[in-house]
């Protein structure tokens, strides 16, 4: 590889954040519109956008559409950005992208995109090169100046809304809302998560004209409806079993593509997304591996409504006999506009659970600065748990001990392990049990047919 084009691209990281699309529209000006060689669905929400967006991509995928999918941030490598038909692109590609990319930012004028534009404008670019059909395109922040607006969207999605990045974003919902739903392309469907906050809907509303294109999806009633018609008196099904007001967001999620699949008249794609659930690999996201026959679960809950969602599933998940409740926690988190509100979820769940011992640490810094780890042992402290907690810098000394901690408390059967809170935390941990184990993290789609030709899923 040339050090010299990815040690540009690691340079773009000091411009941080560019609340402006200028820069990424003029070069792909220069590039000559690479986004504008297939159509996309949009995507973008606080919580859940990531795995809707996957569980659409190899929907796609699976009804024989050359899929690309653009996601960010990345856990392990920056390649996972940017996915065609599951499969990170190569090094190769992903190079041959920066040089171009970097030649049209020193034509006069020079323009320099910020780090995150630069993976955008790759990602376009080997879609085009590659022959991709069909795009699946997740906002990276907010929605209203990502660099991911100027793609060409024939539908767009809305997911779960919930205070996060305030600083950018606006101090409440009703103003986070609106950045997000600035993706709306008028004319073009839309499907947007139900809110039960009404500044939130009202505002979503208010962004698109034609409500004959606009659906709420609403879980308590497990469809969607025009927004015209969503308040009106519902008949329940006398059936209900299937919901009892609540549900993992994996279904939820999958449940949101299926919908936006049918706006869309895709019903090849529609009728793929079960197997797509199956076939399904989202790392990070309530994720059980194995590593010396220790199960350890691994979610990104970076935010208070993501830390909430994750521990009702582990609850719900226990009390279903679907999956062990944790016996250790390995715990490590950005800087929050109110940690009380982040740690309340998990401190919930230490007690009702009967957890015992929780490590502290501390992720690497990435777009946000990392807690550190003394300090945040501290605010769990005064949360009120009685757990032994243990502040340890070091993710990998952090991990190691919570290995240890979980053959001690049982040697016959090793307590379950869950690493939860920033994404770089989960990152730096698949990378140490990729080391240790040699598991493929990256490959979303895992293969519909084994080398037998039969589904090693069904």
């Amino acid at each position: 590889m040339s050090d010299d084009v990815w040690s540009w691209l690691d340079s773009l990281k000091a411009f941080g954040y560019n609340p402006s699309l200028d820069n990424t529209a003029i070069l792909l000006g220069r590039l000559d519109m690479p986004q504008h060689s297939f159509p996309a669905v949009h995507v973008a929400g606080s919580n859940g956008k990531g795995t809707c967006c996957a569980i659409l991509a190899n929907s796609f995928t699976l009804s024989g559409k050359c899929t690309g999918l653009f996601t960010s941030p990345h856990l392990i490598s920056v390649n996972e950005r940017i996915r065609i038909d599951g499969s990170p692109i190569s090094d190769m590609l992903f190079e041959d992208c920066l040089k171009q990319i970097q030649e049209v930012c020193n034509t006069e004028p020079i323009v320099y995109p910020t780090f995150y534009e630069a993976t955008f404008l790759v990602a376009m670019l080997a879609f085009r090169d590659q022959g991709v059909e069909r795009a699946v395109v997740e906002t990276g922040l907010g929605g209203r100046w990502d660099a991911t607006r100027l793609v060409d969207a024939d539908c767009c999605i809305l997911t779960d809304i919930s205070l996060e990045h305030t600083e950018i974003l606006g101090e409440t919902l009703a103003e986070i809302a609106e950045e997000k739903a600035a993706i709306v392309r008028q004319g073009r469907p839309v499907i947007a998560t139900w809110p039960y906050d009404n500044s939130v809907r009202k505002v979503i509303e208010r962004a698109v004209r034609d409500h004959d294109k606009a659906w709420w999806w609403r879980g308590d009633r497990r469809n969607a409806f025009k927004f015209s018609e969503a308040v009106k008196a519902f008949r329940p099904l006398s059936n209900k079993k299937w919901y009892d007001g609540w549900m993992p967001y994996q279904q939820e999620a999958a449940m949101l593509a299926r919908a936006a699949l049918r706006a869309m008249g895709w019903r090849l794609a529609y009728d793929e997304v079960d197997r797509a659930i199956t076939h399904t690999n989202w790392p990070g996201r309530m994720q059980w591996v194995e590593v010396d026959e220790i199960p350890i679960l691994l979610d990104c809950a970076h935010n208070p409504s993501g830390m909430a969602r994750a521990c009702e599933q582990i609850r719900f998940q226990k009390s279903r006999d679907m999956a062990p409740m944790p016996g250790v926690i390995v715990m490590g988190c950005t800087v929050q506009k109110d940690i009380g509100n982040l740690l309340q979820p998990l401190v919930e769940l230490i007690v009702e659970g009967k957890i015992g011992h929780i490590y502290v640490t501390q992720p690497p810094e990435g777009r946000k600065a990392a807690v550190d780890c003394e300090v945040l042992a501290n605010e769990l402290r005064e949360q009120g748990t009685d757990a032994e907690i243990t502040a340890i810098e070091s993710i990998e000394v952090a991990l190691s001990a919570a290995k240890e901690k979980a053959v001690e408390l049982d040697s016959d059967l090793p307590q379950p392990i869950l690493c939860i809170g920033s994404i770089y935390l989960i990152g730096d941990v698949l990378k140490i049990i990729d080391q240790e184990e040699e598991m493929d993290f990256q490959n979303i789609l895992i293969p519909p047919t084994g080398e037998d030709g039969i589904d090693p899923i069904a």
